[in-house]
């Protein structure tokens, strides 16, 4: 029995071991050929390799074609593009082909822009095989309905047209589909196909006429770069910043070319070449096996054009392919690729049985979900390894690490989908010096060198494919490969007090605790996911209460934290300069601020803590700690006078939240804690020194943050618990932070707090300083308070919600304003306070989106005639819009908890007056 297939080029392989899947369908099967059905454009090559050039791009796949093809679009025409194989002739020319729009706002933009770019391309005359098919997504179950209902009704508002539909508007759509077992499904039809080797070639072509030029079988040996100089500070370390070292040239298997600006495109190779330098740049590329079928000529579809159909639950996507069908997978778990087997094994790029033995569930669900294959023979087995990302999304930008060098890889199974944007994001990128909007969720600085770890690619690999097509219920989609890894030295200790861990930045933090865990249980673990009520969420009440009326620890350890020294001058300058908010504090002081760039958005929402007088302590974001460090870095003053340390493993830090946390800390320290709020000190705590306990804590509660040095850190915890016992302490989770915090109208970073987003439409204005000289981003902000803010960032409160039986919001929905749609929900949680779901989100007039931009007035927002409410799963629930937090008491032993009136333009509030239990088994 012959099986043929292949890994990425063209033979076959055969063997005798018959597997369960018919034999009937492999019959005849065949390998693909390069040469099939492309487009004839010519695309020229160098027989030498160019000694310089402005712009180096690695890999002529349709990535780096894409970007080649954009900077000749905007001018640049220096442009190289070299590759150890042929040009347009990677991996990325095969694929699906297909282009789905169904997916996020910060996604699909770029996904729009490449199907205009190939539709005006087509129309120049250029065939691209491009056709709007659309496509149809399943549900088989009850929540994968309620999934693609909440999608359609986030999605269908901002222009993507889908409609919810039935069974039998599915097989009129596609008579060759059994529906059966399907409860309902959305139609998207301005999805389209087009064929991706045509695409990269018709893209290089363009690059070519534009004067980029093309030279193959030119792998690269080393990037080559440039120390314009270290900073070097009184922390006795040296901080290299990408304004310093920046490329130079690429040493390639053809000889050295000098350029200005080299582009990493080399998709599953990315990550090997960003370790070919001195220092290396991190790319954490998992490179994953990725598998397509396709079925020989079915004489029913001659005639006929029909829908993409994604199975989500079956992990399958299936498209009509000419005359057949394709079909492809996201596996639950996915067969991780080892680059260093490529040249070195000789079967490395041969279809083997294991791999018809992998697919064969897969297989089969599409025979069931298509009854009319049961009696096709395949065609052939394709196996495209690709550059799969820890986090399933692309990286793209300028590396942290060295200057001038950008990134565009990590497609993650589908190339095609983002090639045309995500190429002219690079692009611009490059061009203007600045990322473009809304790339705050690509951006390579959101890795740390953890996720560059090879066994932990390796371990997430196996899982990050599938998340493709997985359910992702809200709060517990964790990962589950490559966990435990970044742990605060209390961590084994949680655990068996009953924390559930959720991560974060390769941290593991807590999401809440399990009170009816005992120490001899196993670790305890997320509940299976709802979009209603959470399972845990009586925890999560307790956790709540505890910190309004009693004392909860946090372990807040994953914050990124960094040392701030220098000459006491140029230090307050440079934080002056960069800091929104007056950081001229007191020694002993904290101040929060934010950190604007240029148009006035949030490169960095942080405390200020001044030590001394040449000293600063920052607190930021744990998404923050690469990103940040980057950008003050590229800031730093050219006189070497300042300089960063991150000491983010160096503190343990523990949040000591509620009313009852000054007694539990006089008695932990044996001192008076009376301290103001926003202050700082170092006191000793039990046998440890140096302990910097800070009046400020990130639940809006009353209480302290202590920043323990790590080392004394599980002493420290251990006595807290012990001394709590008298005050009712339990251990708290970020869960339960969170809904105080967003009851509190607080902001979140990477929600509310973007790149994209300034203090005036977030109502920070009062941690914004603007009698300063100056701030980056303060001509921005001025002008835009002129202006008027074109958007606003609005807590709303559900007035007509069962929080016990109706689908809850968890970000995304849709708002509407007197039926007229006007922003988005960004984060929700249930206000144990105030008794409410809450949830965050930005309004727009609608004038704005009718192409008249017009300022959001508070009058418009409090007029109390409109009628407001956001669209949950297609139910319309009626909200009440607040631009202020409700009026909630601070619980303390000082003040009676009677004593509250709340201000008439704000909710009232109900005070809880007890916690409902304390199970004592996680003390």
């Amino acid at each position: 029995m012959q099986h043929a297939g292949r890994i990425c080029s063209g033979s076959s392989c055969s063997w005798s071991r018959a597997t369960s899947i018919s034999a009937s369908h492999r019959k005849s099967v065949r390998c693909v050929s390069s040469a099939e059905s492309r487009a004839h454009v010519r695309i020229p090559e160098e027989s030498a390799l160019p000694s310089h050039a402005q712009v180096v791009i690695a890999g002529s796949g349709m990535i780096g074609n894409s970007v080649a093809y954009h900077l000749v679009k905007r001018g640049w025409s220096d442009i190289v593009i070299i590759d150890k194989g042929r040009v347009a002739k990677g991996t990325s020319r095969y694929g699906s082909g297909i282009l789905g729009l169904f997916r996020p706002s910060y996604e699909r933009r770029l996904v729009q822009y490449c199907i205009d770019l190939y539709t005006d391309l087509q129309r120049q005359g250029y065939d691209l095989g491009l056709e709007h098919c659309g496509s149809v997504n399943i549900a088989t179950s009850k929540d994968r309905l309620i999934s693609l209902q909440r999608r359609a009704s986030s999605y269908r508002p901002t222009g993507v047209e889908c409609h919810l539909i039935g069974s039998q508007e599915m097989r009129d759509l596609h008579p060759f589909l059994n529906t059966e077992d399907i409860l309902g499904g959305v139609w998207i039809p301005q999805d389209a196909c087009v064929d991706a080797g045509k695409v990269s070639e018709v893209l290089a072509h363009l690059a070519s006429e534009g004067g980029a030029k093309f030279v193959s079988g030119c792998g690269v040996r080393k990037v080559l770069t440039r120390n314009d100089g270290t900073v070097i500070s009184n922390l006795s370390s040296v901080q290299h910043s990408n304004k310093n070292i920046k490329v130079t040239g690429v040493e390639t298997e053809k000889g050295l070319i000098n350029c200005d600006y080299f582009v990493n495109c080399a998709g599953i190779w990315a990550r090997e070449i960003g370790r070919m330098m001195d220092p290396p740049v991190k790319i954490p590329i998992c490179p994953a096996e990725h598998f397509f079928l396709t079925f020989q000529p079915v004489q029913e579809l001659s005639d006929k054009k029909l829908p993409n159909v994604r199975d989500y639950d079956s992990r399958i996507y299936v498209r009509q392919f000419g005359s057949s069908f394709l079909m492809g997978v996201f596996e639950k778990q996915a067969r991780p690729w080892d680059v260093t087997k490529h040249g070195v094994d000789p079967d490395w790029n041969q279809i083997k049985e294991e791999h018809w033995l992998h697919m064969e569930p897969y297989i089969r669900a599409s025979l069931r979900r298509f009854p009319i294959l049961k009696e096709t023979p395949y065609d052939f087995l394709l196996n495209t390894p690709d550059a799969f990302t820890p986090d399933g999304r692309w990286i793209l930008g300028e590396t942290p690490e060295v200057g001038n060098y950008f990134v565009c890889a990590g497609m993650n199974g589908n190339s095609l989908q983002g090639a045309g944007g995500v190429g002219k994001a690079v692009a611009d990128w490059i061009v203007k010096g600045v990322p473009p909007r809304e790339m705050l969720k690509f951006e390579v600085q959101r890795f740390t060198s953890l996720h560059n770890n090879s066994r932990f690619l390796l371990e997430r690999s196996r899982e990050v494919v599938g998340r493709h097509y997985q359910l992702h219920y809200p709060l517990v989609s964790e990962f589950k490969y490559g966990r435990k890894i970044r742990t605060s030295p209390i961590f084994s200790e949680l655990e068996a007090r009953g924390a559930v861990f959720g991560e974060r930045m390769g941290w593991e933090r807590v999401l809440y605790f399990n009170p009816n865990h005992h120490r001899e249980d196993a670790p305890s673990e997320l509940p299976p996911g709802t979009f209603g009520k959470p399972a845990f969420f009586d925890h999560i009440e307790d956790e709540y209460l505890v910190c309004r009326e009693g004392v909860g620890l946090i372990d807040m350890s994953s914050f990124a934290k960094f040392s701030i020294k220098g000459e006491e001058h140029a230090v307050l300058e440079y934080l002056q300069n960069l800091c929104s908010n007056d950081v001229d504090i007191p020694v002993g002081g904290i101040v929060p601020t934010g950190m604007q760039n240029e148009k006035g958005g949030y490169e960095n929402d942080c405390l200020l803590i001044r030590r001394e007088e040449n000293s600063f302590f920052m607190v930021s974001p744990t998404q923050q700690q690469t990103r940040i460090l980057e950008w003050m870095d590229n800031h730093l003053p050219e006189d070497n006078s300042v300089g960063i340390q991150d000491v983010t493993s160096m503190y343990t830090v523990l949040s000591v939240a509620g009313p009852k946390s000054r007694d539990l800390m006089e008695e932990m320290s044996g001192s008076d804690m009376g301290m103001h709020p926003f202050t700082y000190r170092e006191v000793n705590v039990g046998y440890a020194s140096g302990v910097m306990v800070l009046a400020v804590t990130n639940t809006g509660e009353p209480g302290y943050s202590l920043y323990i040095p790590s080392e004394f850190a599980l002493q420290i915890y251990d006595n807290l618990m012990k001394v709590g016992r008298d005050y009712g302490i339990r251990n708290v989770g970020h869960l339960a932070m969170r809904m105080l915090r967003i009851e509190k109208f607080i902001p979140f970073w990477g929600e509310e707090l973007t790149a994209d987003t300034t203090p005036n439409e977030v109502n920070r204005t009062f941690k914004v300083k603007f009698d300063k000289d100056y701030f980056v981003g303060k001509a921005a902000l001025l002008k835009q308070k002129e202006k008027g803010v074109m958007k606003r960032l609005v807590q709303f409160h559900l007035e007509d919600f069962n929080k016990d039986e109706d689908i809850w919001p968890w970000s995304g929905e849709a708002i509407y304003r007197n039926g007229e749609f006007v922003g988005f929900v960004t984060s929700t949680a249930y206000g144990f306070t105030i008794q409410k779901m809450v949830a965050l989100g930005f309004v727009h007039h609608p004038d704005t989106f009718a192409g008249k931009p017009t300022p959001v007035e508070s009058s418009w927002i409090s007029d109390r005639s409109a009628k407001w409410s956001i669209d949950i799963a297609g139910k319309l629930v009626p909200i009440s819009a607040h631009l202020h937090p409700p009026t909630m008491p601070i619980i303390s032993q000082e003040s009676a908890r009677n004593d509250y009136k709340h201000k008439k333009h704000q909710p009232t509030v109900q005070l809880l007056k007890k916690i409902k239990h304390r199970a004592h088994s996680n003390l």
